[in-house]
This record gives structure tokens, sequence and C-alpha cells, in this order.
């Protein structure tokens, strides 16, 4: 067999892994659902007609490229709350210049739910820990062949009800992202870190926050070799419904497994001292130099500084470690 190029077979590697969780997640095939139709129209007046009143998708990633993309689709009630407990596909359809869409394929749905715990007091004064969810997206890896406007139809099973038929409005695919992409080297950026403050608590706002992801820039930790996760997030700021404990949750249990073979490195994506003493989110200047628009980001590169990896808000530590498990496995790339 020919050698892939590094991020082309760290990908295949993650896609066979993907594949497997895909499929316990979602539990079940295809046939659960009524045969796609050939043709769908996404024109404005045909998504209007068909909006359901209980519940409603919602494609929300920042921007979405020619080749493989992690599609972030949320589901919302009519209260405006999240769904937390949907399965099923993602169906796909490319839009001629009248919106009409063609069917291109299915895709299952993968659930990612961040969760908080919360304390319930009972009657007879003993107190309970819960673990609530705080914000639910599902997932699709799809590998856009072409640019241009697409479609995105669901059909799913929550524990109430099936929707066979819901329509997303389209999204535009484009030649590329405005960050870094897939088999982009990664920036080597310079930015604060522990020799230039008194305080990690200057430069992290994690409520116990790991310094050793704050002592390198992303310059020095694409020159040590290993491969790198980079977390761009802001756990006492975050700015919307979709970020989450992304540090305490997700970032700071891999870099317990993976510390010995990955680096680390967190950046805050405003700076502190502004946040905390006069109420104004500054974006420091990485976030323009990575064309970052929302957060939190996690980005991923392998031993040679190449993009193999990038998570766009609501992520699980499962599937960043198949990320790692794979780049690890394969010699860091």
């Amino acid at each position: 067999m020919p050698r892939l190029p590094v991020p082309r077979r760290i990908a295949a590697l993650v896609a066979v892994a993907l594949a497997a969780a895909l499929l316990a997640a979602c539990g079940g095939g295809e046939d659960e659902y009524r045969e796609a139709p050939a043709e769908v129209d996404f024109s404005a007046q045909a998504v209007g007609e068909a909006f359901n009143v209980d519940i409603q998708p919602q494609v929300i990633n920042s921007a979405l490229a020619l080749g493989p993309n992690r599609v972030i689709v949320a589901l919302f009630t009519s209260e405006l709350d999240l769904v937390h407990d949907a399965t099923g596909v993602l169906r796909l359809y490319r839009l001629d210049a009248a919106d009409m869409g063609t069917f291109e394929g299915e895709h299952l749905l993968r659930r990612a739910t961040i969760t908080g715990e919360t304390t319930h007091r009972h009657a007879d004064g003993s107190d309970h820990l819960h673990e609530d969810p705080l914000a639910t997206v599902y997932l699709a890896h799809i590998d856009f062949p072409a640019t241009g406007k697409w479609g995105v139809a669901l059909a799913i099973q929550t524990e109430a009800e099936r929707y066979e038929r819901l329509l997303a409005n389209p999204v535009v695919v484009l030649d590329r992202t405005p960050e870094p992409g897939i088999g982009d080297p990664m920036p080597a950026s310079t930015h604060l870190t522990l020799r230039d403050v008194a305080d990690v608590e200057e430069i992290n706002s994690s409520t116990e926050p790991i310094a050793a992801m704050n002592e390198l820039t992303i310059a020095e930790a694409l020159e040590t070799g290993k491969p790198v996760l980079v977390a761009i997030a802001t756990p006492a700021f975050c700015q919307s419904r979709f970020c989450g404990p992304m540090m305490d949750e997700v970032v700071h249990p891999l870099y317990e497994e993976f510390s010995d073979r990955v680096q680390f490195v967190h950046v805050e994506p405003f700076l502190l001292a502004e946040a905390r003493n006069n109420q104004r989110l500054v974006p420091v200047p990485l976030l323009a130099e990575w064309r970052l628009f929302t957060e939190p980001w996690i980005f991923v590169a392998d031993a040679g500084g190449r993009v193999v990896a990038k998570f766009e808000g609501i992520t699980t530590v499962e599937e960043v470690r198949e990320t790692l498990a794979a780049l690890v496995a394969s010699g860091g790339g």
C-alpha cells in the first residue's frame, strides 16, 4: 500500500475510529428512517413552509470549506432550548441555482454534550450531586466535493417523537475556511506565557489551571518534536451557549492522559485584565492572526507542525481522544 501524506494518513486512522463510534452512538442504520428523497426544495419559501414549530435544526459552523469538515448542528425547541436526546441522520443535498437539492449522501449524527454538576438538596437534608446537560450539538464528518450552496435535512428520533424531514437553511461551502485548515502548517504564534506574568491566573481563567499548558508559546511547542494540541478557550468569559466548560471537561482530562506524548498549549482569547477589571472583552492578537471569529477552538498538529484536526465549539473528550490516539499510534506524524 502506498504511504499516504501525513494529514491524510492520520485522517484515515481517525475515520476508522469514528465509524465505529458513530454506529455505537446512533444505534442503528439507515433503514430506521424512510428513504431519503432524491430531490428536495431548499428555497426560502420551501424551508419556511417546512418549518416545524416544535424543533428546528441550525448549522452553527462559522464557516465550511471544500474537503473534510466537522459539521455542527444544533436542535432548538420552540422555547429556544437545546434538544439533548436526539439520534438520527443528516442528509446532504447539492443545490442548483434555483435551490433545488439533489441527494448526495447520508451521514450518521454523533451527539456531543457538555455537562455541569448541580447539587440538589432532599427533604431529609441530604445533598445529591447531579450531572445535567449544559449544551448539546450533533456532528457529522462530511467531505464536501464542491464549493457553493448545499442543503441539510435531518431525520431524527427524540425521546418523545420521530421527525422524518427537518430542513435547515442552506449553507455555503467556500474554497477554504478563514482559520487554519486541515493540512496547513499550524501558525507559529507567540503570546503571553508564565514567563511574562507574575501568576498563571493572569493568562488562564480556569478554576484550577494547569500551569504547564501556559509554559510555552505555540511557536515553541512546535519546536518540541511532539504533536501539539492548542486550546483557544476562556472558561470564565465564554460568550455563547455553545462553549461550556471545555477546559475542565475536555482539555484537562486529555492533558492528564497524553501530556507525556503531546504538547498542550492553552491561550485565552481575551485579555483577562480587561475582562475582569473593565468588563471589556478585548481579543488577543492571536485571534486576528488565526482569523478566528468564534471560541472555543481546539487545534491538533502532528509532530511536523501540520494541522490534522480542528474542533469548533462543543466537543467531547472522546472525540478529541480519537484524534490524539490515532496520531500517537502513527508515531506522531
